[in-house]
């Protein structure tokens, strides 16, 4: 697309964004209202059940005081034993039969268990022992709260009025900020950010047009990751699916998944902050990473496919920061991430590999073959990006990420044996709510807002009206805003089917 077509795109988009904005000062007004009308459920008659919600109340207020609770996923408001994020809210637009809709309670569920723990490991010793002594509990809180959370899915899918508060708050906030659209004109704003988009997307192209072995190389090229060939994963068939039809694997299973699709992370090295290491907090409180200790954090997440449930394998590493180039640069400063995300399809095969930045900034797709980009994404204000196709991965190879460096902009992607590597340890990504400080203790890496704090950059003050919180800051999964031009995150269960559409067969 060439400069002139961009900008005839961005006017007869304009209106349409007028139009919008128009509405946002209401809508503002609406969620203050509907923020205020609110009520708390009514309770379940049970005393058990009662005894329960006091329970959660009181590690809610103990965590307040004295812990660290992950921001996403999303609470639901009066439900205490329930969060959701956004690949479990997308059910609510379907109507469930009573087993699914067991089974989706069950997941919310889960996902509220796994906050739960990070809470509580995040809490001093003598409150857990007081909080323990509280619920009257032999088996300790986390124990009875498996039970708490069994009487209350029951009493609640005994109970329709109940049930149908929770479909209507079972909800994840976007991560934009609509006031500061309002504020900052967002119509006449998005056109320069939209220039900048696209010099960027066309330089991009540029880049990974060009042969491999011209890639600009500052430092020199070390690879971390796994040291041997691809393993074969267990059957993929064999991984149990719950009543939604969601792929579980057991631990085992998915130990596997992960060491059969990681990648190799080839890394332009030219300084220490190119190395990859483990966050930790210096002692005034700025971000830092020991390279000494190469990790990579690993969750799973699920999406969903022309319907189908699909799991995603996610690795994320960290840098000590990208290197400011001068006094002018506003994208530089401390802390740095890559997160790299494969989807795998009902067979186990990768269908697509997609990467951001811990920022969500620099989005990138590389879709298997058979699936296409939608033609209309074209003429989105910011279009997705696929630079490449992914690559088929033959015998004894793996996928390796190119990554520049300085700004860890990925630069390529490609299939190649492993070679030299150095070895990344493996560490799940609740290990980034209790990382090590510089004279003693732990702290989430986290604030309360999902970011990370001392990670700012100095681009926030130019892109704040584009809604989102902090443009260039590090932040939490579940957080991560992929356009600054329109509203899409890392994490819309919908957003495979928005951008994507099978591969048409040439005739």
């Amino acid at each position: 697309m060439t400069e002139k077509s961009m900008l005839q795109r961005d006017k007869r988009e304009l209106e349409g964004m007028n139009t919008m904005i128009r509405g946002l000062a209401g809508l503002l007004l609406l969620g203050a209202v509907a923020g205020c009308a609110t009520n708390p459920p009514q309770p379940p008659n049970d005393p058990a059940a009662a005894r329960c919600l006091d329970g959660y109340a009181a590690l809610d207020a103990a965590v307040a005081e004295h812990g660290t609770t992950p921001s996403s996923p999303a609470r639901i408001a009066g439900f205490p034993y329930l969060r959701v994020d956004r690949f479990l809210a997308g059910f609510r637009e379907q109507a469930l039969p009573p087993v699914e809709t067991t089974a989706w309670l069950t997941r919310l569920n889960t996902l509220d268990r796994q906050a739960r723990a990070v809470e509580w490991t995040s809490l001093p010793v003598g409150v857990r022992a007081e909080l323990n002594r509280h619920l009257a509990s032999a088996d300790g809180v986390p124990a009875a709260l498996v039970a708490c959370a069994d009487l209350l899915r029951a009493a609640d899918l005994a109970d329709a009025g109940r049930l149908a508060l929770i479909w209507e708050r079972a909800r994840v906030p976007d991560d934009y900020r609509t006031a500061n659209q309002v504020l900052g004109l967002y119509p006449l704003t998005l056109l320069p950010v939209d220039y900048g988009v696209y010099r960027y997307q066309e330089e991009t192209r540029a880049l990974f047009a060009r042969p491999l072995a011209t890639l600009p190389v500052q430092g020199k090229l070390h690879r971390y990751g796994p040291s041997d060939a691809t393993p074969i994963a267990s059957d993929f068939a064999a991984i149990p699916r719950d009543a939604l039809g969601i792929p579980e694997p057991t631990p085992a299973q998915r130990e596997a998944l992960f060491a059969a699709h990681a990648p190799i992370w080839e890394i332009d090295t030219a300084t220490d902050a190119d190395q990859p290491g483990s966050p930790s907090w210096q002692a005034d409180g700025a971000p830092s990473v020991d390279a000494t200790e190469p990790v990579v954090y690993r969750y799973v997440s699920h999406t969903r496919w022309r319907g189908e449930p699909l799991l995603q394998l996610n690795y994320l590493i960290w840098f000590a920061a990208r290197p400011r180039t001068g006094a002018f640069d506003i994208l530089g400063g401390p802390l740095d991430g890559v997160l790299w995300r494969v989807t795998l399809d009902h067979s186990g095969q990768a269908l697509l590999y997609d990467s951001i930045h811990a920022c969500g900034c620099y989005h990138l797709l590389f879709p298997r073959m058979d699936i296409q980009l939608r033609p209309e994404t074209a003429q989105w204000a910011e279009p997705p990006l696929a630079p490449q196709a992914a690559p088929v991965i033959g015998y004894g190879e793996r996928a390796v990420i190119r990554l520049a460096s300085g700004t860890h902009y990925l630069q390529r992607l490609y299939a190649d044996r492993p070679g030299t590597v150095t070895k990344l340890d493996w560490r799940d990504y609740e290990a980034l709510y209790a990382i090590p400080v510089e004279n003693g203790g732990r702290r989430s890496l986290f604030g309360p807002d999902g970011l990370v704090a001392g990670s700012e950059r100095a681009e926030r003050w130019l892109l704040w009206p584009t809604g989102v919180p902090s443009p260039g800051a590090m932040r939490e999964r579940g957080r991560h805003a992929i356009a600054f031009v329109g509203r899409r995150h890392f994490d819309d269960a919908d957003l495979l089917d928005r951008l994507f559409e099978p591969a048409r067969e040439e005739r």
